[in-house]
């Protein structure tokens, strides 16, 4: 048998149903094929040109010329390549100098590197849980915190979103295990609102478990200093590690954890998601390190132009009886339902110029599909006006 003729299982055979139907009616929202982007807009391979609102680049800084030029900089220095994993031969002057700018930049006494935030998310929680732990996740985290939950094989303990009394049960619940490991998106990509971080933190003195925050979609752009959402709600010295991504604001990719010295000595001596991929490429790492230092220069200006946008997108849609739910950022959701209409309206959207992402489970809860905005910096306010337009009248038709 070959894969061309294998049943997969109801499960696997029910996505690519849904594939195959969405194809056969035009509805296809996925993969769409990007030849030139250009900042705010991008043209696809047939040609089209479409205004951006699926980015992560929240403070414009891919384009920016100190960013590009720390990319160039650093092939030419080093070449494309590592010599091999982090421990031995694929760490680089380069590689500690980004390691030291974001601890300086969350706030932490060191950082540890990672391919993706997603390694990063996984590779701190299997170093720092066990089976003899239990780690207590929000039900929207993003799913690499679930994978390294059940990877490191600790008795996985799902709180409802943002819910205190519920994540008081659970840790009641889990006061037999040896360690107990809270972890939580800061600012949620599923829903766009923050995690009430100041009483989480409170619960995790009580019941002396160890906190983690990834600050993927907040780093750089939420807080007095863009440390996230733990700054911005004045916890962030009761955070035990700091997770986050080089995907959002930094315009460039990698992962990386903060915390103490001796946390991240263990990390890198023991997370199989650090010792088991190759060093991050230079150009990735230089393009990273101009990024932290031009979120530290101009950080302010950006963060406050890109806060602007997108309260600006939010009332729009709100006064239009659009539902954002509790978005509260620059990552704006807005709710569909079922994922068929949510991938006809997105396809729709692509056709009339406007690229933004639609969420399927299990990303989502099933029956929460939505579609997740990206505002960033450097949109402009004709295109913000011209964005809520689109969704209006995409939502209604």
């Amino acid at each position: 048998m070959t894969t061309t003729d294998m049943d997969f299982g109801p499960a696997l055979n029910g996505v690519l149903d849904t594939v195959d139907r969405w194809q056969e009616q035009g509805h296809y929202p996925l993969f769409p094929v990007i030849s030139e982007p250009l900042g705010t807009r991008a043209r696809l391979a047939d040609g089209r040109m479409v205004t951006v609102f699926g980015s992560c680049d929240y403070l414009g800084l891919s384009r920016h010329p100190a960013v590009v030029g720390g990319a160039v900089e650093a092939i030419e220095r080093f070449g494309t390549h590592c010599y091999g994993t982090q421990p031995v031969g694929g760490y680089t002057e380069l590689h500690q100098s980004l390691e030291h700018s974001l601890a300086e930049f969350f706030g932490k006494p060191a950082t540890a590197l990672f391919p993706t935030g997603m390694q990063a998310n996984i590779g701190v929680l299997t170093t720092l849980a066990g089976p003899a732990d239990a780690v207590l996740s929000d039900q929207l985290n993003h799913g690499s915190i679930t994978m390294g939950g059940r990877l490191s094989g600790a008795r996985l303990l799902t709180f409802r979103h943002n819910d205190l009394d519920d994540l008081a049960v659970k840790l009641t619940e889990a006061a037999d295990a040896r360690r107990r490991i809270i972890v939580v998106d800061g600012l949620f990509s599923a829903d766009g609102d923050f995690a009430p971080l100041a009483g989480i933190a409170d619960l995790a003195d009580r019941h002396k478990a160890l906190l983690i925050v990834d600050e993927a979609h907040a780093g750089g752009t939420v807080g007095p200093r863009g440390r996230g959402v733990a700054e911005l709600l004045g916890v962030l010295d009761r955070v035990d590690v700091v997770t986050g991504t080089m995907s959002k604001a930094f315009a460039s990719t990698g992962g990386f954890a903060c915390g103490s010295h001796r946390a991240m000595r263990l990390v890198r001596h023991s997370a199989g998601a650090y010792l088991l991929s190759l060093g991050l490429a230079p150009a990735t790492v230089g393009a990273s390190l101009a990024a932290v230092h031009v979120a530290t220069a101009e950080g302010a200006s950006l963060r406050a132009r890109t806060a602007a946008n997108a309260k600006a997108l939010r009332e729009r849609l709100q006064e239009a009886g659009v539902n954002i739910g509790a978005s509260a950022a620059h990552v704006v959701l807005v709710h569909i339902g079922r994922i068929d209409d949510a991938a006809r309206i997105a396809t729709r959207l692509l056709e009339n110029g406007l690229l933004v992402n639609p969420l399927f489970p299990p990303a989502v809860p099933i029956g929460g599909a939505r579609l997740r905005i990206g505002v960033t910096s450097a949109h402009s306010e004709a295109e913000i006006a011209a964005a809520a337009d689109a969704l209006v009248s995409a939502l209604a038709s």
